[in-house]
C-alpha cells in the first residue's frame, strides 16, 4: 500500500509539471483593459495549457508555436502577463558545458471572476485570423450581451481604445470569417461552438481540485 501511495504521488507530481492542452479556457471581463488585443489572445492560448492547479509551464518558444508567431514578437510577453497573473521562476536542467540549469517561468492562471467571464473552446486557435483580430474578437465577446453589441464602430473604438479604422478593418475580417454580422447600429457575434456555456460548478472543481490517492 505504501509503494502504491508513492507511485500515486509521483504520478500526480508528473501531471502537475506537465502542460497538456485543455479543451477550453476562461477569460475574465476585468482583463479587457489590462491587455491589448494580441496579448489577450496569447493569454487565452497560455491558459489552455494550465494543469489542475492552474499552473502553466511553457517556454516563450512554445507559446510562439501555439500562437503561430515568431519568438521575437513575444519579447515583452512576460511583462504583459505580469499585469494579469502571478509568475514565478523555477530551475530547469539544460544541456550546457558550463551551466546545469536555466530559470524558466511558471505562470499561475488567475481564478475566474464571478463578476463576469467567458469560456472559449480550444477550437478558436484553429481559426485562420491574425493574433490581433482574434484578440479583438475576444474583447467583443467580453463586452457583448447575448452575443449582441448595440454600438457603432466609433463607439466600439472609443470603448476599446483603438482607432475607428482598425475596428472597421477587423470587423470586415471577422465578417468574412463568419464570426459576426454587421448592422448600422450594432454587431451580432456568431461564435457558435467557439463560445462555451459557463459551467460554474465545473470551474469551481477545477480551481479547487481534490486529489485522491
Amino acid at each position: 500500500m505504501f509503494n502504491q501511495l508513492l507511485m500515486n504521488i509521483a504520478k500526480q507530481h508528473l501531471i502537475n509539471r506537465t502542460s497538456i492542452r485543455t479543451h477550453n479556457a476562461t477569460i475574465n471581463k476585468s482583463m479587457i483593459n489590462a491587455l491589448n488585443e494580441p496579448d489577450l489572445y496569447r493569454f487565452f492560448c497560455l491558459s489552455l495549457y494550465r494543469n489542475s492547479y492552474y499552473n502553466v509551464r511553457l517556454r516563450i518558444e512554445d507559446i510562439a508555436k501555439i500562437t503561430g508567431e515568431k519568438e521575437s514578437t513575444l519579447k515583452n510577453f512576460n511583462k504583459s502577463m505580469d499585469t494579469v497573473l502571478t509568475r514565478k521562476k523555477y530551475p530547469s536542467p539544460i544541456n550546457h558545458p558550463v551551466y546545469e540549469f536555466t530559470m524558466r517561468s511558471l505562470y499561475k492562471i488567475p481564478a475566474m471572476d464571478y463578476k463576469g467571464f467567458i469560456t472559449l473552446s480550444h477550437k478558436f486557435t484553429q481559426v485562420k485570423l491574425s493574433v490581433k483580430v482574434k484578440g479583438y474578437y475576444i474583447k467583443l465577446l467580453l463586452i457583448a450581451e447575448n452575443n449582441t453589441i448595440p454600438l457603432t464602430n466609433i463607439e466600439i473604438a472609443n470603448k476599446l481604445g483603438i482607432s475607428k479604422n482598425t475596428v472597421f478593418k477587423y470587423n470586415i475580417e471577422l465578417f468574412q470569417a463568419g464570426l459576426l454580422k454587421l448592422f448600422p447600429d450594432r454587431l451580432e457575434l456568431t461564435p457558435n461552438e467557439l463560445l462555451i456555456s459557463n459551467d460554474e460548478a465545473k470551474q469551481k472543481k477545477e480551481w479547487h481540485p481534490i486529489t485522491r490517492m
